[in-house]
């Protein structure tokens, strides 16, 4: 009897710390920005944080044993439902980014889900558990970014653009501030504009640019080399007084590059050599 009682009183011990780990974690899970749930295998619940119930608008008592299509619409509801018989057939995780519409908020958002297989004791799926969060600030910021770079593209494209001006003579007017990373995509441009027009002559018309550095300097001699091995010539025109003096005092050399005084110049210039 003693040893009877001993064990009992064991078991219980077992049983209390058990319970007590179950409440710890599930304390946790519903204090967690996240929304979690544990479905069986025909899609219905099981168990749910408060997160996720508070976005349907249920409690849990409410909740269980009710599946997706009881709270989403149709469409989503099937997609949800596909998602986590998925996971249960082929027992492989599954992580995305997916549009989502709670029932007790306006619009959708964004959220980052990821679901896997529940197991039991021998190894066998008897389930499926999913946790999301909200990335629709994320999602927002990628696609202000995105967009920021694609005009900053943009506008690197119509700051030196290239233009046809007759057979194999091509000119690249440069306006505003050039810095580094703009001379590096207008000798980028360039060189390729050359080498698939087999151009003869390139025109740099200087005359919107409004600061000359080493930058500008640098790009005028890079082209000037790099594309007189291609077999073109540059040609360097609108070419003011004043950069003409900063140039000279910056020791640029520009063996190789005809200077003009404008794009008209210029033009008859290669007309007249394009060979």
């Amino acid at each position: 009897m003693a040893e009877d009682r001993a064990l009992v009183q064991a078991l219980e011990e077992k049983v209390r710390a058990l319970e007590e780990e179950l409440r710890f974690f599930r304390t946790l899970a519903d204090e967690l920005p996240l929304s979690l749930y544990h479905k069986d295998r025909e899609g219905r619940c099981v168990w749910a944080n408060a997160a996720l119930l508070a976005s349907v608008g249920s409690g849990l008592e409410e909740a269980l044993g009710k599946t997706v299509f009881d709270y989403y619409p149709r469409a989503l509801a099937e997609k949800y439902d596909a998602d986590d018989r998925r996971v249960i057939e082929t027992g492989v995780t599954l992580q995305d980014v997916e549009e989502h519409k709670a029932p007790t908020s306006e619009g959708s958002r964004y959220v980052e889900v990821k679901k896997v297989p529940v197991r039991n004791a021998e190894g066998a799926i008897t389930g499926s558990m999913g946790i999301y969060w909200d990335v629709t600030g994320v999602r927002r910021a990628e696609r202000l970014e995105e967009e920021r770079q694609a005009q900053a593209a943009t506008l690197r494209e119509l700051g030196a653009p290239l233009l046809p001006l007759a057979e194999r003579v091509l000119a690249m007017p440069l306006i505003g501030r050039i810095d580094a990373a703009r001379a590096a995509q207008a000798l980028d441009s360039l060189l390729h504009g050359v080498s698939e027009r087999q151009a003869a002559v390139v025109l740099l018309d200087v005359t919107g640019v409004t600061t000359i550095d080493d930058d500008v300097v640098r790009l005028l001699v890079d082209a000037a080399g790099a594309v007189r091995l291609l077999g073109a010539r540059v040609v360097l025109t609108g070419v003011k007084a004043a950069m003409a003096q900063a140039m000279i005092e910056m020791d640029a050399r520009l063996e190789g590059i005809v200077t003009l005084s404008t794009m008209q110049a210029g033009v008859a210039w290669a007309l007249a050599r394009r060979g």
